[in-house]
């Protein structure tokens, strides 16, 4: 019999057995059977029970009596790591749940699983874009695991723009620190979210 989530086929030898589709067979007494489980692909072989089996190995059974073997397949699991990059801030999460990054930028998934990102940017910060696994754009990335795979998202500081205006019957200059400001001629200037900007009148 083959149980767990996974797939594969179980042959024997003799021949008599492929499992898959043949997976009973009568031999007779005090014959040494030698069982071999071969994985499909995106599966793992996690073992035998019954009949004396245990372990990965090829398992040889000498066969005198009625006995059931079980060999079990489990989905390969493949590592989705999202990277953050940019000047910018933000988290990524995923659908389904075990990345929350922020903090769990790495999880494991069965083979074959469809994982939705989602990237929200801090206060202050905007979201630029994707890039790895097939992700692009700045909407919601949906890929599907077949390899161990590295998604960066990429935030960026959003800027403001800060404006200067002479006004009175005199005349003078002001400028900037961090430079940007000279008004006179120059009287406006972006800055990245959160910069703290000294103005001098002079």
């Amino acid at each position: 019999t083959r149980a767990g989530s996974g797939s594969g086929t179980v042959t024997s030898a003799p021949a008599g057995i492929s499992c898959g589709t043949d997976c009973s067979e009568p031999y007779a007494s005090g014959t040494a059977v030698t069982l071999t489980a071969t994985p499909a692909a995106g599966s793992l072989f996690a073992g035998w029970s019954g009949g004396g089996c245990s372990g990965t190995a090829p398992c040889s059974v000498s066969v005198t009596a009625d006995t059931s073997v079980t060999a079990t397949f489990t989905p390969q699991t493949y590592t989705l790591t999202v990277t953050r990059a940019g000047s910018g801030s933000g988290t990524v999460t995923s659908a389904p749940t075990g990345i929350s990054c922020g903090i769990d930028c790495s999880e494991p998934y069965p083979n074959g699983t469809a994982v939705t990102l989602t990237a929200t940017p801090a206060a202050g910060s905007l979201f630029t874009g994707w890039s790895g696994g097939g992700c692009s754009g700045t909407g919601s990335c949906t890929l599907t695991l077949t390899a161990t795979t590295t998604v960066t998202a990429t935030f960026t500081l959003q800027t403001y723009t800060l404006t200067v205006t002479n006004a009175g019957t005199g005349s003078g200059t002001v400028s900037s620190s961090p430079v940007g400001i000279s008004c006179g001629t120059d009287c406006s200037e972006p800055y990245s979210s959160g910069t703290a900007v000294t103005l001098t009148a002079t």
